[in-house]
């Protein structure tokens, strides 16, 4: 009995470095991430050129990192399910140079899957390191997941929610209350940081009823256009890795020329969302920049996130809703068309629904975020029978969920349980 508690005392203390270590590295990520490289030049370099710059040293990251380069959150799920939990110091080091090269250079990928992929390194090797069982290794992966996410956005719930949506996808009480440790530990770290990245000032707003089928339209839309990303990613064809940087480069700097503004993420802020001044034909334009510089990033396999992009999809799609019908909540369709998006996407109606409500904390978006968010999952999921993207992605480098020896551990375990039952 007393070794048996120092074990798990022992791992308690593991899963609590986890989440104070994961969550640094994950906030470090973030700062270098969002630095503009210009600032630290004489003569600031073209919108145009970064694209290109980053290309040809991501190329080269590619082949001293030959063997590292399965990176990003696909990969943290194929750790937790196939792998044993297990990632390498090698995959940090890559991620962690090539994601910040990509946001550097103005690619329309976010840094929440580095900073999730980049968590769980940390998180499986120190489980590794203190001799955790399998079993705990691979929940560290999950807690890493959560951790990063609780530290960037400050939001413990959808980090923890996170982690079992995307990373587990199968309910065990104790391990959720693990990873919900993780996650507040995360976010303490998070404020003492400064708060949440996605910061959101939404004046109070007030939800009537009546007005509720506004954002089953918003919802039922992000269904669509969730379907329509996964669905273009999928079509691309399969290139020489060569050809494939260069394309995404040219597309990315063409975009640049046109207009600087839709390179990366950070000219888009929520705030700034909340109050542009754009007209109705510009927020399309806006709209279909960002399709297509995100699906051409995420199709060519460049190593960055996605989890941003759809926030900023959604926000525009919540905007242009906002412009179309009269006398419309207009900020709150931009703030919950972004968490809309996300859940379609990744198919984690409530994980996005918990986002979106622990930035803005406000009681009034509840329910039109949990029926945005369901109806958005619904209509992708059920509708058009689209995988989610992790799935896609998966699916894309020849790695099928179904066959996953946690889950089909788990379905055996229920068979036995209703046997015994009905026995």
């Amino acid at each position: 009995m007393a070794n048996n508690f120092a074990f798990r005392s022992r791992s308690f203390f593991v899963y609590l470095f986890i989440g104070l270590f994961s969550s640094g590295l994950a906030l470090l990520f973030s700062d270098l991430a969002h630095l503009n490289p210009n600032q630290f030049l004489d003569s600031p370099l073209p919108a145009y050129s970064l694209p290109f710059i980053a290309a040809i040293c991501i190329l080269l990251f590619e082949r001293l990192f030959s063997r590292y380069k399965q990176v990003g959150l696909i990969f943290v799920v194929k750790a937790y399910h196939f792998d044993e939990g297990q990632l390498h110091w090698g995959n940090l080091i890559y991620q962690f140079a090539v994601g910040l090269l990509l946001t550097w250079g103005g690619y329309a990928v976010g840094i929440v899957g580095p900073a999730c992929y980049l968590s769980a390194v940390v998180a499986s090797n120190l489980s590794y390191s203190a001799r955790l069982t399998e079993g705990q290794v691979r929940l560290s992966v999950a807690c890493g997941t959560a951790a990063a996410v609780a530290a960037l956005f400050n939001a413990p719930l959808a980090g923890t929610v996170i982690a079992y949506e995307l990373v587990m996808r199968r309910f065990n009480w104790r391990s959720i209350a693990t990873i919900a440790v993780v996650a507040a530990t995360a976010s303490v770290i998070s404020q003492l940081h400064g708060g949440s990245m996605l910061t959101i000032n939404l004046p109070p707003q007030s939800f009537e009823w009546h007005g509720l089928a506004q954002f089953a339209l918003l919802g039922m839309l992000c269904g669509v256009f969730a379907t329509l990303l996964v669905k273009l990613i999928r079509a691309m064809p399969k290139l020489n890795r060569n050809y494939a940087v260069t394309i995404a480069a040219s597309v990315t700097a063409i975009a640049g020329l046109l207009n600087p503004q839709w390179l990366g993420l950070e000219p888009i802020t929520p705030n700034g969302l909340l109050y542009w001044e754009l007209d109705l034909g510009q927020q399309h334009l806006w709209l279909l920049a960002r399709i297509v510089l995100t699906t051409v990033a995420l199709a060519f396999a460049l190593p960055g996130g996605s989890l941003g992009p759809m926030l900023v999809i959604g926000g525009i799609l919540g905007s242009i809703i906002g412009e179309l019908i009269p006398d419309s909540a207009d900020l709150m369709l931009v703030i919950v068309g972004m968490g809309a998006m996300f859940g379609a996407v990744f198919r984690t109606p409530w994980a996005a629904f918990l986002l979106i409500t622990e930035q803005t904390m406000q009681v009034e978006i509840v329910i039109p975020a949990i029926v945005a968010c369901l109806c958005a999952s619904a209509i992708a999921k059920y509708i058009f029978r689209s995988p989610s993207l992790i799935e896609q992605q998966l699916l894309n480098a020849q790695i099928r969920l179904i066959n996953s020896p946690v889950l089909v551990k788990e379905e055996n375990k229920t068979l036995d349980s209703e046997q015994l039952q009905q026995s």
